[in-house]
Formats: structure tokens, sequence, C-alpha cells
């Protein structure tokens, strides 16, 4: 990601946005990270910490990011304004996660180059508008394999159900979003979180091989080179590889619960996570 700075109208907006996603219910406790310094310090974050991720890097100086955060319903900032903490208190953990879980959708088949950004100006480009209840979503995590590799999946988290069930009612495809008439094959694929999972536990994985197939192709096109040279070495290897990815990031995720898009992690913490799926 490039340092240079922003220098935007919406500036403040972003600044406040951005930093009220870090300290929200729906990231702060899946942030390995950031929630190990939440707890340690009774919930407060010094702002040269939030500085250094990777998306707050571009907006300087430091002086107008703190006239920014000022103005934010959401956040604090301590009397010296060199720390900052979210004003509302936490919900229960157990909670969050139940919410997480009931407004998540799992999508499968954008393309294994689509960056994060790219993504988030999909999703409010093309589909927010269309949602019935609440026009945001309140998360993105696109799933990595171990190599950190994006497998063209992607968990969206939408802030009520009712917004979750109108968007699996849609057809859609990447990049012209909401579609009409188009063929099957074309479409993302997608269901509810839960749904995924409970099919997931039964080997199911939404039930048609064709699905299958496509999800053990996310990234053929790219490794075909690769997978030919490994096929020359040891088959078990090529039998044990994309085949599964998904199965293991999706995992992962459950269990560690990290966020891709809160930012990029600093160096002490790229080395904790270096076997650690992203999602």
């Amino acid at each position: 990601m490039s340092d240079s700075v922003y220098t935007g109208e919406d500036f403040d907006a972003k600044v406040r946005k951005q930093v009220e996603f870090y300290f929200s219910d729906s990231n702060l406790q899946t942030d390995r990270f950031l929630w190990r310094i939440y707890e340690a310090n009774d919930g407060w974050v010094e702002l040269k910490t939030i500085l250094t991720f990777g998306r707050m890097r571009q907006y300087r100086p430091e002086e107008r990011v703190i006239a920014a955060l000022k103005e934010s319903d959401k956040l604090v900032l301590s009397a010296n304004e060199d720390m900052i903490r979210r004003k509302a208190p936490l919900k229960d953990q157990n909670e969050l996660k139940n919410i997480r879980r009931r407004n998540s959708v799992h999508i499968e088949g954008f393309p294994g180059d689509v960056s994060q950004e790219q993504l988030e100006e999909w999703f409010n480009e093309k589909i927010v508008s269309q949602l019935p209840k609440e026009q945001a979503f309140a998360s993105i995590r696109r799933i990595r394999n171990r190599a950190r590799e994006f497998l063209g999946v992607v968990d969206v988290e939408f802030k009520t159900q009712e917004d979750l069930e109108h968007f699996l009612k849609l057809d859609v495809s990447y990049p012209q979003g909401v579609v009409e008439g188009v063929e099957e094959k074309d479409l993302l694929k997608k269901m509810s979180l839960l749904r995924f999972r409970e099919m997931k536990e039964s080997g199911k994985r939404f039930g048609v091989n064709e699905v299958t197939k496509r999800r053990s192709s996310f990234k053929d096109s790219n490794n075909k080179k690769a997978r030919k040279e490994e096929k020359k070495g040891d088959e078990k290897t090529e039998t044990n590889g994309d085949s599964t990815a998904v199965e293991e990031a999706v995992e992962d995720t459950e269990a560690k619960e990290t966020t891709e898009e809160s930012k990029e992690p600093s160096k002490e913490e790229a080395s904790e996570k270096e076997t650690e799926t992203k999602a």
C-alpha cells in the first residue's frame, strides 16, 4: 500500500470511518493484535499504533487526524490526545460472535486478483443500494490460505438478518453486480455462513460437484505451471492442495476470527501470524 498522503475533501470522514471500524463490534474482538492491546489497557490504544496500520498511513499529519477523531460520536481521545478508545462498552464476546455468524454470508467465485479495496468499492457501488434495511455492510473478510493467497472466497457480514436474506435472493455476478437472465455458471455462489458450515460439516458443500470443481479451480489458472512441476515430484502434494484450501481457510477463520480489512499487520504482528490464515 502506498504511503502517499490523502488530500481529499472527505479526509476527516474517512479517518473517522476507518478508526471507528477498528473499534467496532464487528472487528475489535476478531483482531487479535488490537484486542490484546485493548484488553491490557482498559480499552485504550495508543494513537501512534493506530497510525501504523496500513490504511492509516495515508492520513497525515497526525494533528489533522486528531482533529477529525475529536468529532467522532463513537470514540474518545485521552486528555493529552495520545490514546483513543471506544465510548460504548463492548457487548459480550459470545453474543457478538453469534451475531456475526447469523448476519454473515459466504460467497465464492471472485477473481483471485481482487483486492480488499476493490471488493469494498464493489459492494458499496453495486450491492448496498439494493438492501432494504441498512444500506451498508459491517465487514468484508477475504479468505486466504496459509500461503496468504486469496482464494476468491469472501465472508460478508451484513448489519441485519433482513438484509442478508434479501441479498441471498439476488442473482449477483462480478463485476456487474445484481443481474437478471444470467447463466448460473456466471453467478457468484452464495449462502448464509451458518448454512455453509452446516453443509461443510456434512460434506455436501453446496450440494453439487460443479461447485466443488469451481472452488478447486479458483487458482488453477495462476498456478498451472507450478502444478506441472509439482506433478513430477510428490503426487500427494497436488491432491492435498487447492482442493481443500478453502475448507482449511474457513475452518481457521472460525477458530482464529482474524480480519484482513482492518489493517495490514505490523512487523510484530506479522511474525506472530506467519502460520495463521487471514480472513
